[in-house]
């Protein structure tokens, strides 16, 4: 059995990504709720009831993680950053747009169809099923058989009517609890099936249109957070934002050596209690002033944001139409180097308002 490790902030921006609107992170992304149910110690196992005392409680909790997980696994080990609701992708404008290629449930069949679509930094696309449970997740169980269905149940037919082939991927978490044998560990099962077809996705003129929606929709909800509804729509939806319309923004630079370099575009959420941004300009230089710094309780606030350049490429796409976002290539990046800071390959990043302070305004 292969042991990887997990850095716990990257699995809660994950978390955040896919669970949040516009709500902010909290309490603190290092500390979010499941991973206050861990054991202490290196291994991932959790308090008897760390997920719940009831059987519902129980399930909503292990989906979300199990689907934190996934998407963590995806971006982390297959190099797949990029990840959008199959529901959301099915319905976006940028099918219709080129080539026509749709999404469907198999007529006559019953049941769940997979989480997602996902794509990578150079536009090849697959499906991707997330599952967590408390009970063995082996290949040759009946649930993972009944997970592997689900892609029987989706058709990807082209303009022609042809029935495209595409990649899955199933990543499935079985959970350690306290009072489980050493023996049993929380285990993560990856699995890649495919979907029924006559061709491979990716051969025809109209495939990458789901490449297209895929990167959009990943970054709608994290626009709306921003407060730039007008990019989130444009994004969602697949539609063009009018040339005369500008779009203004604050650009963010970080004091901590790793990420110096690069510059983001977001804000911050403040702490309970509100405290006021740590930062002022003083004859024109960026100042550390903490609220009340004689007490030591008081945190300031979170940072949210988008790599600038990415930033702007999703201002672009919402001027120049999905196919624009086909450009969008993940960073290449080194380790933070800090617990408490996330900075992913899509460009999203979040820590301490601390470690941040804004730069410039600018308009595009």
């Amino acid at each position: 059995m292969t042991e990887i490790d997990v850095e716990l902030v990257d699995l809660f921006h994950h978390y955040y990504n896919d669970t949040y609107g516009e709500a902010p992170p909290n309490p603190d992304p290092t500390h979010f709720e499941h991973v206050r149910h861990l054991l202490p110690g290196k291994p991932f196992r959790f308090k008897w009831n760390g997920q719940g005392i009831n059987k519902t409680a129980k399930g909503n909790k292990s989906n979300e993680l199990g689907q934190a997980f996934c998407r963590w696994f995806l971006s982390e080990h297959l190099d797949i950053h990029y990840i959008a609701h199959l529901d959301e992708v099915r319905d976006h404008g940028a099918l219709d747009q080129f080539g026509g290629i749709k999404v469907e449930t198999k007529p006559g069949t019953e049941g769940d169809a997979p989480d997602y679509f996902c794509a990578t930094g150079s536009n090849e696309v697959c499906l991707a099923e997330a599952k967590g449970t408390g009970h063995a997740v082996g290949f040759t169980t009946k649930a993972f058989q009944k997970w592997r269905d689900q892609f029987d149940r989706v058709e990807v037919r082209d303009a022609s009517g042809t029935l495209v082939s595409v990649k899955g991927y199933i990543v499935a978490m079985r959970w350690a609890f306290e009072g489980n044998s050493d023996k049993i560990c929380t285990k993560l099962s990856a699995e890649d099936p495919q979907t029924p077809g006559r061709r491979p996705l990716g051969e025809g003129d109209g495939d990458v249109a789901l490449s297209y929606a895929t990167k959009s929709l990943h970054y709608a909800a994290t626009l709306r957070r921003l407060r730039q509804p007008l990019i989130a729509a444009a994004l969602q939806n697949g539609i063009r934002i009018p040339s005369e319309l500008k779009f203004n923004a604050t650009v963010w630079q970080s004091n901590w050596p790793p990420i110096a370099h690069l510059r983001f575009v977001g804000g911050y959420y403040p702490s309970a209690g509100g405290p006021t941004l740590p930062w002022k300009l003083e004859d024109g230089k960026v100042v550390h002033t903490p609220p009340d710094p004689f007490r030591l309780d008081i945190a300031s606030g979170t940072f949210v944001g988008l790599e600038e350049k990415t930033f702007k490429m999703l201002a672009a796409t919402a001027r120049d139409g999905p196919s624009r976002i086909g450009e969008l290539r993940p960073l290449n990046l080194n380790r933070s180097g800090y617990s408490g800071i996330s900075l992913l390959r899509d460009g999203h990043v979040l820590g301490p308002i601390d470690f941040f302070y804004p730069v410039q305004t600018i308009s595009l």
